[in-house]
């Protein structure tokens, strides 16, 4: 070939070969860049997105909760309310109630806590049936307190006036449950 013609196609291949580095330093620049920030704030989205939807989920399941809980405390109940509900309890155990007197009710912001200070007589077996019957009923009741004693060990107890048997108990239950304001 001539020397005329080799230097035209170096040259041509020179020109081509700056065209095409320079198109593909516009494409990077103007396509890729754009194309990878872009790909990295919708990685970002996503992970924002999957976060979002858990924390929904939890509001959610807490929301269910919630419910549950809210059906467990009575709305605008006062104390008579606790009085015949531990009474009516203690009834159907065939508990002897001594005594049952309310306490001071304490606010505590959204709801208001109740106290019942009951004294009974009853066997060992109705006393726990008792207690279990009120911590697992449908209203958040808890004894706060309980202090027994064995008839026996009780003042001025006498076995042969007496209707109950020694072994029997007299205990003092300090019951509380929460109520929502009105």
């Amino acid at each position: 070939m001539i020397k005329g013609e080799k230097e035209k196609i170096n040259k041509i291949i020179t020109v081509s070969a700056m065209i095409i580095i320079t198109a593909l330093f516009i494409g990077v620049i103007f396509i890729y860049m754009p194309f990878l920030n872009r790909n990295k704030s919708l990685r970002a989205n996503i992970v924002e997105e999957r976060d979002r939807n858990v924390l929904i989920g939890k509001i959610r399941a807490l929301g269910k909760h919630l419910k549950v809980y809210s059906q467990r405390l009575p709305e605008g109940r006062g104390v008579s309310w606790l009085l015949s509900e531990v009474s009516d309890m203690a009834s159907k155990e065939q508990i002897e109630v001594l005594s049952i007197k309310p306490e001071n009710p304490e606010d505590k912001g959204l709801y208001t806590k109740l106290y019942v200070v009951m004294d009974t007589i009853s066997t060992y077996h109705q006393l726990g049936r008792f207690m279990s019957k009120l911590e697992s009923s449908k209203k958040f009741l808890k004894v706060e307190s309980i202090n027994i004693k064995k008839l026996d060990l009780v003042e001025g107890f006498n076995k042969e006036t007496s209707r109950f048997k020694s072994f029997d108990v007299k205990s003092h239950l300090v019951i509380s449950t929460v109520v929502l304001k009105e």
